[in-house]
């Protein structure tokens, strides 16, 4: 098991400072949803691939937060909150939406180094 995906694991088991209107059980799943997707994105390294959307650059780096932060969104879509430490040691930050299917939730959109459209996107 890579030393990425047990502390996301870790992190899963932990409860963060997040919005009260998520149950403890959801902020866990949308954890682990969270941990999953990105083990099955990264390389034989760990490092999680992505493009940076500030200078659209192909970008590789590893995840930065233990615990992610949990943000209710609209109609029962969350963002979890993360930053990425990228190979050449700068943060970035990683935003994951994330909608209930059924029981789990699954990953629709990743806005990488823009925390400023997230922002727009919930009115702030």
């Amino acid at each position: 098991m890579s030393r990425i995906l047990v502390v996301l694991m870790l992190a899963i088991f932990s409860i963060v400072a997040i919005a009260d209107d998520i149950s403890v059980e959801d902020k866990a799943k949308a954890q682990l949803t969270l941990a999953k997707w990105m083990k099955s994105r990264s390389d034989d390294k760990g490092r999680f691939l992505f493009v940076d959307r500030q200078t659209n650059d192909l970008m590789g780096g590893y995840s930065a937060n233990v615990h992610p932060m949990i943000v209710p969104y609209k109609d029962g879509a969350v963002f979890v909150c993360s930053e990425i430490v990228t190979d050449n040691g700068d943060r970035v930050t990683a935003d994951f939406l994330t909608v209930k299917v059924g029981d789990d939730f699954k990953i629709v959109e990743v806005i990488m180094n823009n925390r400023d459209s997230v922002k727009k996107m919930m009115g702030m």
